[in-house]
């Protein structure tokens, strides 16, 4: 009960209760300041505790680019074709791009047991954390859209699905093509 009458003291004490109201404000801040910074920490934390999260983040970012990079790469070799302009090409896939990292292995044996410990490797330039990366699996093509102006013909149409046929490792029946 002490606390309550000193509350009520301060409260009737004309005076100070300017002081305490500015003390109560700056008092409110550092909480908020505090509450912040231990439930929400520092984006460089994060970073550390992330590693994996990043690397698969720039894997991903990577992945779309190749993406759409073939796609731009049939797109202007498509065009070329005799009487075959403004071409379009969407390629579907069944399976996403796969990075396989090294791996530091550590082998400890303790009482006769062998243990083996296993970490990702890691090449360090500053803050920035790269794996190292052993192989890389392409996402497999498991079909194609193509519309072209020009692929009026079942001829043209023939020979644009050929060449998708052939640079993805897809059979002809899973192209289609259609006239723009």
């Amino acid at each position: 009960m002490n606390y309550l009458e000193t509350l009520k003291n301060i409260a009737k004490n004309k005076e100070k209760r300017t002081e305490n109201l500015i003390f109560l404000v700056i008092m409110l801040v550092i909480l908020l300041i505090a509450i912040n910074y231990i439930f929400f920490p520092k984006v460089e934390d994060k970073e550390n505790t992330s590693n994996n999260d990043t690397i698969n983040d720039n894997i991903m970012v990577s992945e779309e680019v190749a993406k759409t990079d073939l796609e731009q790469k049939l797109e202007s070799v498509l065009s070329q074709i005799s009487g075959i302009t403004e071409v379009s090409v969407v390629l579907t896939y069944s399976t996403d791009k796969v990075t396989t990292p090294i791996y530091n292995t550590k082998e400890t044996t303790k009482d006769g047991e062998t243990t083996n410990e296993k970490s990702v490797a890691y090449n360090e330039d500053g803050s920035k954390k790269t794996a190292i990366i052993e192989s890389v699996e392409l996402p497999k093509v498991e079909g194609a859209i193509v519309v072209a102006k020009g692929a009026d013909t079942v001829e043209k149409r023939s020979k644009i699905s050929s060449a998708i046929a052939a640079v993805t490792n897809i059979a002809a029946y899973k192209v289609q093509v259609f006239e723009k």
